[in-house]
């Protein structure tokens, strides 16, 4: 099965949130290599570094994160994917034009669909009702590691 897992589930294997085990255990479960492409990285510094910013997290506690997923990509648990982005960006426009108003999807959450459709993935991994919507409407099939 190739999926692809939003930034949202992918942050909380890194950090402590509601629901963190539970998506662990998926991933542990699934047992394949997670796509990482350059949005999760810019999504996952940016999220993170905004604990800090709400004062949710401390820097070290931030710093050490970002290590953990560096270390991740060198040994391959994620897999750091390269895409073709303008593909991406205009199925990204089509799916916006013809489901943002009955989704309710924002740009991020249309342009994760539109790489994970690039991508060739089948299963969308994601807890984002909205974005499963929109997936669905895709064509892929969806999953909710935190249901």
């Amino acid at each position: 099965m190739k999926s692809y897992y939003d930034t949202g589930v992918l942050l909380k294997l890194y950090t402590p949130e509601e629901d963190s085990d539970r998506v662990r255990a998926f991933v542990l479960r699934a047992g394949e290599p997670l796509v990482f492409t350059a949005l999760h990285r810019a999504e996952c510094t940016s999220a993170l570094r905004l604990k800090v910013f709400r004062g949710e997290a401390a820097e070290s506690e931030v710093t050490s994160a970002l290590r953990d997923i560096d270390e991740d990509v060198a040994s391959g648990v994620l897999h750091a994917t390269e895409l073709e982005w303008s593909t991406a960006w205009w199925r990204c426009i089509g799916f916006a034009d013809a489901h943002a108003g009955t989704t309710g999807c924002r740009t991020l959450d249309t342009l994760h669909v539109a790489c994970a459709a690039t991508l060739g993935a089948r299963v969308m991994v994601t807890s984002d009702p909205r974005q499963a919507r929109l997936a669905r409407k895709a064509g892929l099939k969806t999953v909710n590691p935190t249901a």
